[in-house]
């Protein structure tokens, strides 16, 4: 049976009785145990390749903002043309058209015939 010296205390540490993370020379004999997590695998982005990716991401962060404000002004405007149509297309079209009042259909109601008793005589 080996007993180990503890590195702080100097205490034995009898086998099952705790672990050594290091020794007192330093020396790492047990790590620690870690837990594995599931990596990600990389995938492509479609219709671009990697030099594409490689200039977008080496972009300096002034033209990176200055190519959003251009894309962001551009959707402002056509956004605005959108509009602009949109408040004189349903002027021009419109043309005031009376409709008829729906007339309600009358249904005719079934009547039931009347209830007739059955009497039923036993033989003898």
């Amino acid at each position: 049976m080996k007993v180990e010296l503890c590195s702080f205390s100097g205490y034995k540490i009898y086998p099952g009785h705790g672990r050594r993370y290091a020794r007192t020379d330093g020396k790492e004999e047990v790590q620690k145990k870690r837990t594995r997590r599931a990596v990600k695998g990389h995938r492509a982005i479609t219709g671009a390749s990697l030099a594409e990716i490689m200039a977008k991401r080496n972009q300096k962060p002034e033209v990176r903002k200055a190519q959003r404000e251009q894309a962001i002004r551009a959707a402002k405007e056509a956004k605005k043309a959108k509009q602009a149509t949109k408040k004189t297309v349903p002027s021009t079209t419109k043309a005031p058209t009376k409709t008829a009042p729906k007339q309600k259909i009358v249904k005719p109601v079934k009547v039931s015939a009347p209830r007739v008793l059955r009497i039923i005589q036993k033989n003898k």
